[in-house]
């Protein structure tokens, strides 16, 4: 159903004039910080240190070796104070305040926050884009195409639902639609089925079926199905030669994981 349905021109300018902000990326600014931590401690000792690191960096200390020595930010000390880039929002608003004023390079004074004093530094900036309606059709075109063609799978499903009683009414129907009819073999409840792979609703709807009964419509990662039981075996152990090709697969991987396992711890 995919395949053939088609989108216009219209309907790809009408999905991205109504979803914009997926195809905006507002300003972002790159900061390094080096935090001091007030929460349980004498601010005013905290604060001094924050002075004194903040002065070091004005005469020329080199900013990420400090950030690394003493921010108390453990995730971004490791990285000299580097906190990637991050769009308006994505900090305390005291720390967002003065990062998007900063000119790229430059320093601030001490900021509070929640959290303690930062010494904030923003070493690059991305303006606000959009990208454009030509940069963004072939998207636009297939996220339209799988929603019209699941919409219309579920309408051809909601259809046959009612004229699918018995097994012959598979052959039936589906010689009239152009569809087809697939045998799956027999599988366990939490393996693949052929033609459908891994499909555990459809699955576990089958082991509640008696023989001869017909579902009703179940979705899959590929679509709608209807399954009807054709048969059923017990529980036992295989022969021999009946997993002979698995048990090999089996050995091999061990032996693999083995040889890999030996390789690196010696």
């Amino acid at each position: 159903i995919r395949q053939r349905t088609t989108v216009s021109a219209a309907d790809v300018q009408r999905y991205y004039d109504d979803n914009q902000q997926q195809y905006s990326t507002p300003e972002q600014v790159r900061a390094s910080h080096i935090l001091f931590k007030t929460e349980g401690k004498d601010e005013a000792v905290v604060r001094k240190l924050a002075e004194e690191t903040l002065a070091k960096i004005k005469g020329g200390a080199d900013f990420a070796a400090l950030a690394t020595k003493l921010s108390e930010d453990e995730v971004s000390a490791t990285k000299g104070g580097d906190l990637d880039f991050f769009a308006k929002g994505a900090m305390v608003p005291e720390f967002d305040e003065v990062a998007f004023t900063l000119k790229t390079g430059e320093t601030s004074g001490l900021v509070k926050s929640q959290f303690g004093y930062h010494i904030i530094r923003v070493t690059d900036r991305k303006a606000a884009s959009t990208r454009s309606l030509d940069e963004s059709r072939v998207q636009i075109e297939e996220i339209l195409k799988s929603e019209r063609a699941q919409k219309e799978a579920e309408r051809i499903s909601t259809e046959l639902a009612g004229k699918l009683t018995r097994p012959e009414d598979l052959d039936t129907i589906a010689k009239g639609r152009g569809l087809t009819v697939a045998e799956s073999g027999f599988f366990a409840r939490n393996e693949p089925i052929v033609g459908l792979g891994m499909a555990p609703a459809i699955g576990n709807r089958a082991f509640e079926l008696k023989t001869g009964e017909v579902s009703e419509a179940l979705r899959s990662q590929n679509g709608f199905a209807f399954v009807t039981v054709t048969g059923t075996e017990a529980a036992r152990v295989p022969a021999r030669d009946e997993v002979k090709a698995r048990v090999r697969d089996d050995v091999q991987k061990t032996k693999a994981a083995a040889g890999e396992l030996a390789e690196k711890y010696g």
